[in-house]
Formats: structure tokens, C-alpha cells, sequence
């Protein structure tokens, strides 16, 4: 796999080896809320083993911004054939790369022939995560006790083909 230029500013470079900016978001108590659903923190062996299972389980990359000098590691993304899962650090949520990047993968799962694209988990409390898949006509369709599973939909249903 190669490094994908997205637009002027994000980019994704292929796993290649631990990063230690994932430090920055996997080790923090409230970021970490949001992805696993509660305030812990993981190490750095624990990032790694993640990583290297996500990478022989799907497509898994870094995000990559370009603050006007170069280019910093701000999170991942992983593609899997019943998953995405993005990870943005703090500093740089709310500037739309989330959405850009999963664009981005929406494509790539098209191209790939797949069906639907599935966010497995999304937790009750992540309103800006719920917020950006919505508008990218995700919908819940599976509850858990705490969070709920999005899809979307890539091919049309028979059932539209006819209308």
C-alpha cells in the first residue's frame, strides 16, 4: 500500500510500524472514553498488539496533517470487512478531517465491492461522532447497552433498483 493524498492538508500513510504520537490519544483518559467506553488508558504494548491485529484484519492507517511546514501523525483509521473505526487527537477535532477521511473510506469501500460500510460502536455520550455519521447518512441500527452500531448502506437494495 502507498500514502494516499486525500487534499492539501490530510493524508494516509499505511501502517508501517508504532507511532509514538498514538501515545497522545490512546493514553488519554477522555479520548479513550470515547473509543472503548471508558476512562482508561492503554501502553504501549497494548497499542502495538491492536495495531498489528487491525493491520492483518483490514486496512489500517495513519491520518496524517500538513500544518503548513509538514506533515503530523494526528490518528488512524482502519477499514475491515464488518468495521471502521477513526481516531482523531483532541487537538485536531472539529476541523472536519474525521469526515474528509471517512468520505475518503467510503469510496475505498465501494471500490472494494462491499455492501454496507459498519461502525460498530458509538457510544450514547459521543455526540460529535453520532453527529458526523448522521450527516454522512449512517444510521443506528444496532443497540448495545451503552452505544450503538451505524451502518451505511453502498449498494442499492433491490428493492430501489426497481423504483
Amino acid at each position: 500500500m502507498k500514502k494516499v493524498r486525500i487534499n492539501e492538508t490530510i493524508r494516509l500513510s499505511p501502517f508501517d510500524e508504532f507511532r509514538y504520537e498514538s501515545l497522545k490519544w490512546y493514553q488519554d483518559p477522555k479520548s479513550m472514553r470515547n473509543i472503548v467506553g471508558a476512562e482508561t488508558t492503554y501502553s504501549k504494548e497494548q497499542i502495538q498488539q491492536m495495531y498489528s491485529w487491525q493491520n492483518t484484519h483490514g486496512l489500517l492507517y495513519y491520518i496524517e496533517y500538513h500544518d503548513g511546514r509538514n506533515y503530523q501523525t494526528i490518528g488512524d483509521v482502519w477499514l475491515a470487512e464488518d468495521d471502521y473505526a477513526i481516531v482523531i487527537d483532541q487537538k485536531f477535532q472539529n476541523r472536519h478531517i474525521g469526515r474528509t477521511v471517512t468520505k475518503y473510506f467510503i469510496y475505498k469501500a465501494k471500490k472494494l465491492g462491499r455492501d454496507c460500510i459498519t461502525v460498530s460502536e458509538i457510544f450514547n455520550w459521543n455526540k460529535a461522532s453520532q453527529k458526523m455519521f448522521t450527516r454522512l447518512n449512517f444510521y443506528p441500527y444496532k443497540q448495545q447497552k451503552d452505544s450503538w452500531s451505524y451502518q451505511k448502506r453502498l449498494k442499492k437494495q433491490p428493492s430501489q433498483e426497481k423504483e
